[in-house]
């Protein structure tokens, strides 16, 4: 027998320091503004980043509200409270309601990495999977060689899982392994320490 659960998506959650919301169009320039400043540090792991235009960029915000409005995914902004400062990005880009299972991804703002913010944020998301979600399990896939991705899996008691040979490419177009980190309940998880 397979269990429906209410797909109820949040708009906005927030933390201590962070407050994650949907994109508005307003954001855009602010939100194009935070990737081209990281540009240089997200694009070895997301090639996306590579040549992400403005309007690219917008129809991103766009989609967000969509995908959001279908239950099809969660694409929220990270924004400081103490600052208003869009510094980067994150969500649920693929979900699974029949099981339900959800990868978070996520991104920060190179002048504010370090701090422990990309750790908040996706602590933020996998509780709200396991408690207002039912999530059965949440992953998270990095580039096996983006140690500072990893260290925030790892610092928030994800546990690898494998490892995806060949998985993708890169932005150079080359072939990239990815590893895969999991939990399975949000007793797993250990909360992120400020910074």
């Amino acid at each position: 027998m397979i269990r429906t659960f209410k797909r109820n998506l949040p708009q906005q959650l927030e933390t201590q320091r962070l407050l994650l919301r949907l994109p508005q169009p307003a954001d855009v320039e602010a939100l194009h503004a935070a990737i081209e400043l990281s540009r240089p540090e997200l694009e070895p792991w997301m090639p996306w980043a590579a040549q992400q235009t403005r309007l690219e960029t917008d129809e991103f915000c766009r989609k967000a509200r969509l995908r959001h409005a279908a239950a099809e995914g969660l694409d929220v902004i990270m924004v400081e409270k103490t600052s208003g400062e869009i510094i980067g990005a994150g969500g649920y880009p693929r979900l699974d309601w029949e099981l339900p299972k959800f990868e978070i991804g996520y991104w920060c703002r190179s002048d504010r990495a370090g701090r422990g913010l990309v750790s908040e944020m996706t602590a933020m998301l996998a509780l709200y999977a396991f408690e207002q979600l039912a999530a059965a399990r949440v992953e998270l896939f990095i580039d096996a060689e983006n140690v500072r991705s990893i260290a925030v899996a790892e610092r928030l008691g994800f546990r690898l899982e494998g490892l995806l040979r060949c998985d993708s490419r890169n932005s150079r177009g080359q072939l990239r392994n990815m590893s895969v980190y999991a939990v399975v309940a949000s007793s797993e998880l250990s909360p992120p320490q400020p910074r």
